[in-house]
């Protein structure tokens, strides 16, 4: 599937993709949920795409024994926290490096990195091709940025109206539940449950599991 870029060459080749992934020291909260939850188990096939510094698949595998971990990062992030990386691959995990839709999967991470990518069309895409790889009872595990988690005054409107674009030069485009709802019911998704009881319709960080 091919992915769409943004049209608008100007604004996209100012961005500045890997400035998106900090160097956070704990898991997304939705991973440690869903462990808790026993939604990711042991001997699970599980693969995380946008794995930034590698909290969420480095929890997992000092938490839960014999579960098999796949890491989808472009390069100039992996060259950012390479320390990480071989550290990951030295311990058993695996960086795919083509396509990650060719394998099937039993759970799919996704935390904080959807909502960088621009424009909607790509978001779209990324999110047909997770449904594409996950098996039958597979389930896509996400965090996404509500619009009261966008902090600062700094940020710009982007030209097209997709979002915003942070003084990092990044991307970004905070969720309602209620848009995300309706974005993974678009891919395919029928299914979606919160990992945690929202009083309001745009808190700071959603997350959620869907399949």
């Amino acid at each position: 599937m091919k992915l769409e870029e943004c049209k608008n060459y100007l604004c996209a080749s100012g961005l500045i993709p890997s400035n998106s992934a900090r160097n956070f020291s704990n898991p997304a909260l939705s991973v440690t949920l869903a462990i808790k939850r026993n939604i990711i188990r042991p001997r699970q096939k599980v693969l995380e795409i946008g794995s930034g510094n590698l909290r969420n698949v480095l929890y997992i595998a000092n938490s839960i024994d014999k579960v098999d971990l796949y890491c989808y990062e472009i390069k100039n992030t992996i060259e950012k926290f390479l320390n990480n990386y071989k550290y990951f691959k030295e311990h058993g995990g695996k960086i795919i490096e083509d396509e990650f839709d060719k394998e099937k999967y039993d759970a799919i991470l996704s935390t904080f990195f959807l909502e960088t990518i621009c424009p909607q069309e790509k978001r779209i895409c990324i999110l047909k091709l997770i449904k594409k790889s996950l098996s039958k009872r597979g389930v896509l595990v996400a965090s996404f940025r509500g619009y009261t988690g966008v902090l600062g005054s700094k940020y710009k409107k982007c030209p097209e109206g997709e979002g915003l674009i942070s003084p990092l030069h990044t991307f970004i485009k905070p969720y309602s539940i209620i848009e995300i709802e309706h974005l993974l019911a678009s891919c395919g998704f029928n299914k979606v449950i919160q990992l945690q009881n929202y009083k309001v319709n745009i808190p700071k960080n959603i997350h959620i599991v869907a399949s």
